[in-house]
C-alpha cells in the first residue's frame, strides 16, 4: 500500500465482544437470515444493481482522504447498500448518501470513550453508534453543513465527539438491528437478503485488478471496506468489495456486473479469512428518510 491511502481499522477484540454483549443476535445464524437454505442463494447478487434500481445510478465512489476513517465509511456504504434494498422491497423512502463524520465521531467519542489514540476507530463500536444514536444524510442541520464531506470535520468529531444537536437528530434515523457476519455462507445469505457488509480486518491487495476485476491478497491493511455482492469467476466464488480511497485507486476492468470503479473482488478464502476477525457487521431495520411529496407548481 502506498502512503497515499489511509486505512484505519483498530483491532480489539474485547471492544467487540463488549458490544456483540448487547445485541440480541451475537451473529447472523441465530437470524431468519441464517435460516437462508443454501440451495436458494441465487449464483450472483451484485447489491448495486439495487443502487440502481433504487437511485437510478451506482452509489458514488467515496474517498475518506487523509484520515483513517476508513470505518464509517465501510459502515455508512453497507446501511446505504440497505436503505436500497428496502427503498427496492417498497419502503416508502428516499435515498439520502450518509454523512461518515458523525459515525466517526460517535464510534470513537461517544461508544468508545475517546480511547483511541491517532486515527482509527472499532468497526463495533460504529455499529453501537448507528444502532443506539442513528445516522445522518448529507443535509445541512441548524447550521452545520454536512453536505460534503469534511475532513477537519472528522478529526474534529473524532477528537471531541458529535454535536449534541446533531445526536438528537441522528435518533430519529436509527439502525433497529446489528450483527456481525463471520463466515463466507453467512456473507453469501446477508447479501443475498440484501444487506451489505461492512468488513473490517487486516487483509491488503493490490492495487491493479486482473482482466475480471479480481484484486490479489497482499500485504497489511488495518482496513474497512464494504462487502456488497459475489459472483462464480472461471468456476470459483469471488467477493465484491467497495473501498473508500476514491475511483482512481485501483485500475483495471471492474469485473461480473459492471460495479463502480472503487473497489474489487476477492477470492471467497481470503473473504472468508478477513471475517474471522469478528468485527465485520450488517443493519437491518433502518428508520430512514420518509419520501418527500414535491409539488413542482410555483
Amino acid at each position: 500500500m502506498t502512503s497515499q491511502y489511509v486505512p484505519g481499522w483498530v483491532d480489539d477484540k474485547q471492544a467487540v465482544d463488549d458490544i456483540v454483549a448487547t445485541c440480541v443476535d451475537a451473529d447472523i445464524s441465530s437470524t431468519p437470515i441464517g435460516s437462508t437454505p443454501i440451495e436458494d442463494l441465487p449464483d450472483h447478487v451484485y447489491l448495486w444493481d439495487l443502487a440502481r434500481k433504487a437511485t437510478g445510478a451506482l452509489l458514488p465512489p467515496r474517498n475518506q482522504g487523509k484520515v483513517g476513517s476508513c470505518v464509517a465509511f465501510g459502515t455508512a456504504r453497507a446501511i446505504e447498500y440497505t436503505m436500497c434494498s428496502e427503498i427496492v422491497a417498497g419502503e416508502s423512502e428516499q435515498y439520502i448518501p450518509l454523512a461518515t463524520e458523525p459515525i466517526y465521531g460517535g464510534a470513537r467519542v461517544e461508544v468508545g470513550g475517546g480511547s483511541i489514540r491517532g486515527d482509527g476507530a472499532i468497526g463495533a463500536n460504529a455499529a453501537a453508534w448507528v444502532r443506539d444514536w442513528g445516522v445522518l444524510g448529507r443535509e445541512e442541520y441548524l447550521g452545520i453543513d454536512l453536505r460534503e464531506y469534511s475532513e477537519s470535520r472528522c478529526r474534529e468529531y473524532g477528537s471531541k465527539g458529535v454535536p449534541l444537536e446533531l445526536e438528537q437528530i441522528a435518533k430519529i434515523h436509527p439502525v433497529r438491528a446489528v450483527t456481525r457476519v463471520r463466515n463466507w455462507l453467512d456473507a453469501k445469505k446477508a447479501l443475498a437478503n440484501g444487506y451489505g457488509i461492512a468488513m473490517c480486518s487486516s487483509q491488503g491487495f493490490t492495487m491493479t485488478r486482473d482482466a475480471n476485476g479480481v484484486a490479489m491478497a497482499a500485504g497489511t491493511w488495518q482496513h474497512c471496506m464494504c462487502l456488497c455482492g459475489y459472483a462464480t469467476i472461471t468456476g470459483r466464488e469471488y467477493g465484491r468489495i467497495d473501498n473508500s480511497w476514491g475511483a482512481s485507486s485501483h485500475t483495471g476492468p471492474v469485473g461480473p456486473g459492471s460495479p463502480g470503479p472503487e473497489g474489487f473482488y476477492a477470492s471467497s478464502s481470503t473473504i472468508e479469512a478477513m471475517l474471522r476477525s469478528g468485527d465485520c457487521w450488517i443493519f437491518s431495520n433502518v428508520e430512514g428518510f420518509p419520501q418527500r411529496k414535491i409539488s413542482w407548481i410555483i
